[in-house]
């Protein structure tokens, strides 16, 4: 019996009506076509809608209702949607994902929805519920203004709130809101057009790619490259007309108007490895012929480093400095430089491992172009006369920059960078004319060509596939070119999960490519150089080159299987992260199909700690004390490669044919019967890897079997040893066991026993000594009460002697004033005499009752006034001595408590 699978959002997700043009929208989209001057024939709205029902009809009839989907609905104008997309001048990137929001572009609209709710939606009540949930229109189209024209890649940056929507000749960004789950069908978004005077109908300058920079410190600084080799940063918080900085990655005085001269275009750009200290300042920029260059540093006006990449960004311009030597020039640029930044540095107030710096404004020096590459060894050539190179992507590896570039013949060229990307400055001179132009050359050591190996060349087979040989007769000679006779413009995407993973896509499907095989012993000689181990790493260099280990290479999915089969582009691939939707891959088709495939993380070998030498080689002290060996090899058996590569995509690419296609009736024809020929081929690839891996599972299981057999013997073995020969032991130790415990008992109750008669043995009355003590302390009680009402006395004593005392010390006081005051008239009176005067006559009777009045008061002399003064303070330091002493023993009686002492 068929069991019926619980429904998943992966699954659910191509029904979901984000993927759909209903009549509305296919009518709104035809007519900003038809106001541009699009469309060929205008028809009326009834034929139009007549048109596209049958297209519809036919684009749908082919489909069983599981692969329709529970609820979805028909879609209007894919057909003339799919035109608009084949005349894409860049890749197409029309779908991204940020977290747990999706948004994909349709023509010129731009669409929101959450996968987050859709998996709450789907795969929480069944698929009734599904089917209902999917039933309803659960996207939400972003209103922006100024899109009047077929939106060709969507890139969102950082920190999810602002949207780059690139044309081929104009770009738009916009602020997707806060409340954008909570807002209606319809948001409303803040944009406006980015350098309207250098990117809107500028024919020679097509948009080539855009990238938001790594390092801006809000997330704001946006990258345009165009195809006449200029690179343009934005800083949309500050200004989006006239761009912060322009670097130009041509020759100097070459423009697309230049006479004569067969300018190289620009194909695409991408930074440098986060690794690396100058990685994410580093620009790598590759043309349509092929030729590789170098920018650095491409730094944004306000920008967030890590300390440890600053760090070795010094080091790395001091090392430079001490090797140029008496080089004042590029010297010189460097260290002022490196002056700047480091003086601009700030803490990052929510990080201590970030520091934000400010990009240094040099007079007389400007970045300079590095390059062109040298390729050593050389990739290898296809036949393709007309191969032009598309998109370049570098990789996340810590151990070496690898670069990848990807061809529209089919090939993909994986490089590995001789050299670690370095700043480097070109210096202005003057003209014998007067004027000042920048001097190409740099000092010597960067002067020279950088060097970049290609490892490896790999071949996705779409020459081979769609190839065609075109011949011509010139000049009496018969000429004969193969190129590819479908246009191709491949596309690099990384996989954020692993940085040894990335995804190309193109004009007939998608492939996947791993560098983890000969990853892995890069790694080895990388940390190896790290520590410092010198020895034998030429050697180990020398064979790792030599080994040419290979690329695992899949294909994930096939759109375009025969030639004359309708086109069907992959135009969006997306890599979902987030730990609640799961680790999956998300690919769209120009015919708004989705393709979702769940991906499998890898196990994570390193976070156990464990050495696989260590689980070899066993400690000497378990060998002695275990002495049986398992026969099981080691590492633990797992999942077979051969059944689940490359992060668990299947062997055999999965095949998407546009709308309508199946329904057709099926033309036997050489081209249809060798590609069923192939599917049938790698189909039995697929059983004999199966069948391999049954017979590898089938050893195991044998080796299994063999060895628990080997561990039941061995603990039957064990068991009959045990009873035969450790009984006796087992039985006098369980005996020695008891005795023990029926001793302990004994113990035990003996113990209760003294306990008790401790307990009974206490006195409940107090002993003589105790008794004896307590009379004491009644006694003492009171002498003290008897202190006590004597230091009252005292006390009262005390004031009165201190009130007299102040009394004498008053009258002394007046005693003195009128000694002295007789002294001076006794001395006027003898004066008087001397002069002849008779006054005593006239005063004596007044001096005669003064001195009477005051004879009584000088019966204290001075001596006796200090005596009695001595006297009063021993007096008063013997009473604050009785009294500290009478407040000591108080507080003792508190302490002793007396009282309840003595009722007792």
């Amino acid at each position: 019996m068929s069991t019926i699978k619980r429904p998943t959002w992966l699954n659910q997700l191509p029904d979901h009506s984000i993927f759909e043009l209903d009549e509305e929208e296919y009518s709104e989209w035809a007519r900003i076509n038809d106001n541009n001057g699009k469309a060929k024939v205008k028809t009326s709205g009834k034929e139009a809608l007549v048109q596209s029902t049958q297209s519809v009809s036919r684009s749908t009839s082919f489909l069983p209702a599981t692969q329709l989907g529970f609820g979805q609905r028909q879609s209007f104008g894919l057909g003339e949607l799919q035109e608009e997309y084949q005349h894409a001048y860049q890749g197409l990137s029309c779908m991204v994902v940020h977290g747990q929001d999706m948004y994909v572009a349709v023509g010129k609209q731009v669409r929101h929805t959450s996968l987050a709710d859709l998996k709450k939606g789907v795969e929480n009540h069944g698929r009734a519920a599904a089917a209902e949930y999917i039933e309803k229109k659960q996207h939400k189209v972003l209103n922006i203004q100024h899109i009047d024209f077929d939106i060709r890649r969507l890139v969102i940056n950082q920190d999810g709130k602002l949207i780059a929507i690139v044309g081929d000749e104009k770009v738009v960004v916009a602020a997707l809101p806060k409340t954008l789950r909570q807002d209606p069908k319809v948001v409303n978004c803040k944009a406006f057009p980015l350098g309207e005077y250098y990117h809107i109908n500028k024919g020679p300058s097509k948009i080539v790619k855009v990238l938001w920079h790594p390092l801006s410190k809000g997330f704001t600084h946006v990258l345009v490259m165009t195809h006449d080799n200029l690179l343009r940063m934005y800083d949309v918080a500050t200004d989006f007309e006239e761009p912060e900085q322009v670097f130009n990655f041509g020759a100097e005085g070459h423009t697309s108007n230049t006479y004569g001269l067969d300018i190289d275009y620009a194909a695409s750009f991408c930074f440098g490895s986060k690794y690396s200290e100058w990685g994410q300042l580093t620009v790598y920029s590759l043309t349509q012929n092929g030729d590789l260059y170098m920018m650095c540093p491409i730094m944004p006006g306000n920008c967030a480093l890590e300390l440890s990449h600053l760090e070795g960004i010094r080091d790395s311009l001091k090392q430079k400095a001490t090797h140029a030597g008496k080089s004042q020039g590029p010297a010189q640029v460097s260290k002022d430089w490196l002056d700047s930044v480091l003086e601009s540095a700030q803490q990052h107030p929510f990080s201590d491992e970030i520091v934000m710096v400010e990009n240094p404004i040099l007079k007389g020096a400007k970045v300079a172009r590095q390059g062109p590459f040298l390729y050593n060894p050389a990739p290898i050539e296809l036949d393709d006369d007309d191969n032009r190179a598309y998109d370049i992507l570098c990789l996340e590896t810590e151990a070496a920059e690898v670069i990848t570039m990807a061809y529209s013949s089919g090939r993909v060229d994986v490089c590995i960078a001789v050299d670690r990307p370095s700043a480097c400055w070109t210096l202005q001179h003057r003209r014998k004319s007067g004027t000042y132009a920048f001097d190409d050359s740099v000092d010597e050591e960067d002067s020279i060509s950088p060097v970049i190996s290609v490892y490896e060349s790999i071949d996705l087979g779409l020459l081979k596939d769609f190839g065609t040989t075109i011949s011509s007769r010139a000049g009496g000679y018969n000429l004969t070119e193969k190129r590819l006779s479908i246009p191709n413009h491949p596309v690099l995407a990384l996989d954020d999960m692993y940085g040894d993973t990335f995804y190309v896509y193109h004009a007939t499907g998608a492939h996947c490519v791993s560098i983890a095989p000969w990853m892995g012993e890069l790694n080895k000689i990388f940390d190896a150089a790290r520590k410092g181990v010198v020895a034998g790493l030429d050697a180990r260099v020398t064979k790792f080159y030599d080994s040419k280990i290979k690329s695992n290479l899949s294909c994930i999915v096939t759109t375009r299987p025969t030639r004359t089969s309708i086109p069907a582009p992959i135009v969006g691939c997306s890599v979902v992260t987030d730990t609640y939707l799961e680790y999956s891959l998300l690919l769209l088709t120009s015919s708004l199909q989705l393709i979702g495939q769940e991906l499998m993380t890898r196990p994570r070998t390193a976070a156990a700690g464990v050495s696989p030498a260590l689980i070899h080689a066993p400690s000497t002290a378990i060998k002695e004390e275990s002495k049986y060996q398992n026969t099981l090899t080691l590492p633990a058996f797992g999942t077979q490669d051969g059944l689940l590569a490359l992060s668990g995509l299947p062997l055999q690419p999965k095949v998407v044919l546009p709308p309508g296609v199946g329904s057709a009736k099926i033309i036997v024809t050489e081209e249809n019967l060798v590609f069923l020929g192939k599917m049938v081929q790698g189909i039995r690839e697929s059983l004999r890897e199966v069948y391999t891996a049954c017979d590898v599972a089938q050893q195991r299981l044998s080796a299994q079997e063999s060895e628990y057999a080997r561990q039941q013997e061995k603990v039957a073995k064990t068991n009959e040893h045990i009873k035969n020969v450790l009984s006796k032991k087992m039985q006098g130790q369980a005996d020695r066991l008891s005795t023990q415990e029926a001793r302990q008992k004994k113990l035990m109750t003996r113990m209760d026993e003294l306990m008790q008669k401790l307990m009974e043995s206490r006195e409940p009355e107090l002993s003589p000594a105790e008794q004896a003590w307590a009379v004491d302390v009644i006694k003492s009680e009171k002498i003290v009460k008897g202190f006590d009402e004597r230091r009252h006395k005292v006390q009262t004593q005390y004031e009165i002697l201190k009130r007299r005392m102040s009394e004498l010390h008053g009258s002394l006081y007046g005693v003195n004033q009128e000694q002295d005051s007789a002294g001076r008239d006794a001395k006027g009176r003898f004066n008087t005499s001397l002069t002849g005067k008779s006054e005593h006559s006239a005063s004596s009777f007044g001096g005669q009752s003064t001195m009477q009045r005051r004879q009584p008061a000088r019966r204290f002399g001075t001596a006796q006034i200090k005596t009695v003064e001595s006297a009063l303070s021993v007096e008063s330091q013997l009473l604050d001595t009785t009294m500290k002493m009478l407040a000591d023993v108080s507080s003792r009686l508190e302490v002793l408590d007396v009282s309840s002492d003595s009722t007792q």
